[in-house]
């Protein structure tokens, strides 16, 4: 698989207000694919290991056919599958969706007594900024552990809250002895990342472990590392390269990622060309429901007409061709 280096850059979505020259690459949240494409059942390795851990040595995610919780510890990824075991996994394996990061300089706490909701709060307490992504570590000793995994999947693919309804195991560790690692999201465009606090667990033995539900502290410490960048590492397979677009076409579409919705003339200049070129390329990618127009402007408040990216299309005007490939999505 290979990533056009220029379209994970536009695809890297950052905070409103903030200076890009505050986001370096070592403070970055790694994404591989958008969550809409998992949760609709894009269960298929799209990555190996390798490539998919580039981006940093700490994170979560799953593996080929959603076959168990990927849990990144210390840079070795870890697979805990519907039985409970953990398996150290190989750089070859392929991951449908990982996220990592690396947990430099972190903010700790010691916590005791303290259960899943508690943490929660005190993790927002110490981002401070609902615009940012936590990477958050917390290892010690733990009263009792709620853990799931899921059965791997065959397709055709139903979607994961399906699949999640039919095939989730779950189980109760009393005690519990290990680390969790995950990330906070803040909200940001529908489909592209899940929000809220996310954790998947491995014990100290490195035999079991999952995607937690439920936790309660008794003495573990916590490291919170803040991040206001995340790269969308975005697949041959997924979204923005569904058809072989022409290099003008993709230059709209980068444009479309970094700065968001713009008129027709921001178009035309940002790009350095006419008015016509930017109206023939708007109705390109409007044609194939890739954007959307704006027709009040932005929220609704009047002025020029803008166009945004659409995410995720199911359009009328979606040719069959483009329809099918979404359909595998």
């Amino acid at each position: 698989m290979t990533f056009d280096a220029a379209l994970v850059a536009a695809a890297t979505i950052r905070r409103a207000g903030l200076d890009p020259r505050a986001c370096s690459a070592d403070d970055a949240v790694h994404q591989l694919q958008l969550a809409h494409v998992l949760l609709d059942g894009g269960f298929d390795g799209v990555a190996t290991l390798a490539e998919a851990l580039a981006g940093g040595d700490h994170g979560l995610g799953t593996v080929d056919r959603l076959d168990g919780e990927l849990v990144v510890v210390d840079g070795e990824p870890w697979r805990v599958d519907w039985h409970g075991t953990a398996e150290l996994m190989t750089p070859d394996t392929r991951t449908p969706f990982a996220i990592v990061s690396t947990l430099d300089s972190p903010i700790t706490r010691r916590l005791q007594d303290v259960d899943l909701d508690q943490l929660k709060i005190i993790v927002e307490e110490l981002v401070d900024d609902a615009g940012a992504i936590a990477s958050v570590r917390l290892e010690g000793s733990f009263s009792r552990v709620l853990v799931r995994s899921v059965k791997p999947q065959d397709p055709p693919y139903r979607t994961y809250a399906e699949v999640c309804a039919s095939d989730e195991v779950r189980w109760e560790h009393i005690p519990f002895y290990g680390v969790f690692v995950g990330f906070r999201f803040p909200e940001l465009e529908p489909g592209v990342a899940i929000a809220g606090l996310h954790l998947h667990g491995l014990d100290n033995l490195r035999t079991t472990g999952g995607h937690n539900y439920e936790l309660h502290v008794r003495d573990a410490k916590l490291s919170v590392g803040v991040s206001r960048d995340v790269v969308m590492h975005l697949p041959d397979k997924s979204m923005m390269d569904l058809l072989e677009t022409p290099p003008m076409i993709r230059a709209t579409q980068r444009a479309l990622l970094r700065r968001g919705p713009m008129t027709l003339q921001e178009i035309a200049g940002h790009l350095e060309i006419s008015e016509s070129e930017a109206l023939s390329r708007i109705n390109w990618l409007g044609d194939r429901g890739f954007i959307q127009e704006l027709a009040g402007g932005i929220g609704g408040l009047g002025g020029e007409p803008r166009w945004r990216i659409n995410l995720h299309t199911q359009g009328a005007k979606t040719t069959p061709k483009i329809a099918a490939l979404l359909n595998t999505l």
